[in-house]
Order: C-alpha cells, then structure tokens, then sequence
C-alpha cells in the first residue's frame, strides 16, 4: 500500500536529492512539499528525477501568486525525466497557513479548478485563452485576449491529485482529478479522527462520489498520506513532529479541530504565532506534544509501529489503496529513511 515517501522542503536542496536517491530503492514516488517560502519545489524534483528514475510530485503545490503557465510547463518539463512506467503527480491543494499569512485566497476551490483545467488544456496541445480562466486572470493581471500554448508538449505522464478536507475541493476533486490525498496531519482524516469514531462524519469524502457522477476522468485514485517523524532520539523525533503540526493547526478551522478532541487552548498560542510572523519554529515550542501525537506519529521505529500499523487499517478500511510516508518524516531525512525502509516497513508489510 505504501508507494512512496514525502520530503520536507525545508531541508537542503542537495541533501534532499542524496535522501531522494536512496528513499528510489524502495519507493516508486518522491513527494515533496511546497511551502513558498522553503527550497523551490521545482527545482527540488528536476534533479530527483533526474537523479534517481523515480516518480516525482509535488505535495502539495497550489494556486495562488503562481504563474499557471509556468506550473503546467514545469509538470510538463518533469514529465520528460520519466523512464516508462514512472509518472509525475501534481499535488495541489488552496495553500497552507504560510500562504494565507502573506496573501488573500478568493474562491481558492474555484482557483484551484481552473489551475487543473488550464494545465490540461496545455498539456492537450491547445492554444489557451487566458480570459477563459476569469478567477485566474483577475488575481494575477493577466491580459483576457492574451494566448499561451506550449507546443513542445504531447500528453506527457502527469496525474493530477487534489489535496483537502472541505466538501467542497473533495467534490471538486471527485470531478476533476485522477485522485486524491488525504493526508493523516489534518484534523479530519487524522488518527484521532478514526478513533474518535467521528471519521466518516467528519472526513467528507462521500463528496468525491457526488463529484465522480459529473466526472470524465477514467478513475480516482484515493491516496492517504501517514505523517511521521522518526529518529532513535526520540526527543527529537518529537520535536519535528511539533513542527509539521503546527502548520496544519495553524490553517485549520477550529470547527475542524474541535470535532476531533481538540480544544482551543491547545493550539491558541500556536496559531497566534504563526499569524503574526513569529516563525514555525517559535510556534512549534508553544504546541503541546500531545495534540501533535494525534497527527503525525513520532518517536523511535519501536514507537511508531504500532500506530502506524492501526493508521493503515483505518485507512484501507476508508478505501484508501494507495499510501506515502508523509512529512517531517524525521529530523534527519537520511536516517529516517534509513529507520523506515530498514525497520519499520518490513514490520508493516
């Protein structure tokens, strides 16, 4: 079920790909994570996949003070690197609390379709009008009469996968994409959700089979994405996990948090630091252990088997078919890949 394995961004550009290259001996896809203000996310997987023959993908990129045009020629750039039976997943979602802290989101759901329909439409060969794409035009000034084509491409390998939790993107998904993720670090597809009891009624994935009645696309991949930090230090392991968490509940409605078992003074401090430029790192001291325990799984390997092991059954038991190690990972990428693909995984498998 595990096919592939989500790098922080955060990390060097160089050590990423040296990660990259020994995480390709056991995962067919490298993900990696697109923060803005982190190593460019292109640049990151033109040299993975160039590097190391694997299935790259962005986890998860999105709409907002980004040229479409150039997003759908990177994809399509990307596409060129993949040896046969490899492709390029373009994870995209409406942005994080990093993005909502320096810019306003309009109607991210309806952005984030027309990205998916103007990429398509590129990578069909055809001659793209930008005033077709009114959302888009409006929020990035581009001329309405104005024309983009990008005539090198020809249908390359690129599979576009929906990131989110509302009904509304999942719906939207359902519609539009060859899949989507939902990632174990939100709220409502989290452990704490499955044992709370509350997941289906919290997760909102009956919304992808409303999508799918209006959907041409031949099938909806459901990719469920397992957050972990592992290290031998534990103290550590922990701390990156702190992290990665204070980032989700930095964005996250407290609706959604509070359906789970989360109380507001758990996160309040850290989301008040994150919204007023503190930084993740400042924010990450403030956040309980706890409420980071019920969205990313941290600790020794010893640690985290178990929780693991739980977190895939909900998940196939949700329909999930496809899986990736996500995000921090470790607070060493190197020996967390090390930790997972040698003690970990061959206990999961």
């Amino acid at each position: 079920m595990i096919k592939g394995i989500q790098l922080h961004a955060w990390a060097g550009g160089p050590s990423m790909v040296e990660v990259a290259e020994v995480a390709a001996r056991t995962f067919e896809t490298i993900w990696v994570t697109d923060q803005m203000q982190s190593r460019g996310v292109g640049a990151v997987l033109g040299a993975i996949a160039a590097r190391t023959g694997a299935g790259v993908g962005t986890a998860v990129t999105f709409p907002f003070g980004r040229n479409p045009l150039e997003q759908a020629s990177t994809m399509a750039t990307l596409a060129e690197f993949m040896p046969a039976g490899r492709q390029v997943s373009m994870g995209i979602g409406t942005g994080g609390g990093l993005v909502s802290a320096l810019m306003e989101r309009q109607q991210p759901v309806g952005r984030v379709a027309e990205l998916i329909r103007f990429c398509r439409a590129l990578w069909r060969g055809e001659s793209v009008r930008m005033g077709d794409y009114p959302l888009t035009c409006a929020d990035l000034g581009l001329r309405a009469e104005g024309r983009a084509s990008l005539d090198w491409v020809d249908d390359p390998a690129v599979r576009v996968i929906v990131a989110g939790t509302g009904p509304k993107i999942l719906e939207m998904a359902g519609e539009l994409a060859d899949g989507v993720i939902c990632a174990s670090n939100f709220p409502s597809h989290s452990l704490a959700a499955f044992r709370s009891g509350q997941f289906d009624a919290v997760s909102n994935l009956d919304r992808l089979d409303a999508g799918r009645e209006r959907s041409d696309r031949p099938e909806l991949t459901r990719i469920y994405g397992v957050n972990v930090s592992v290290s031998a230090d534990r103290d550590r392991a922990n701390a990156a996990a702190r992290r990665q968490a204070a980032l989700i509940v930095s964005q996250q409605p407290h609706e959604s948090l509070q359906q789970v078992g989360f109380e507001q003074s758990d996160y309040a401090a850290t989301r008040e630091a994150v919204h007023t430029g503190r930084g993740i790192a400042a924010a990450a001291e403030l956040l309980p252990q706890h409420v980071a325990d019920q969205l990313v799984i941290s600790g020794t390997p010893g640690d985290c088997i178990a929780s693991l092991a739980e977190l895939l059954e909900y998940a196939r038991g949700a329909g999930f078919t496809e899986a990736y190690v996500g995000a921090p990972v470790g607070p060493d990428p190197a020996e967390a890949v090390d930790l997972l693909t040698t003690e970990v995984l061959p206990e999961l498998i």
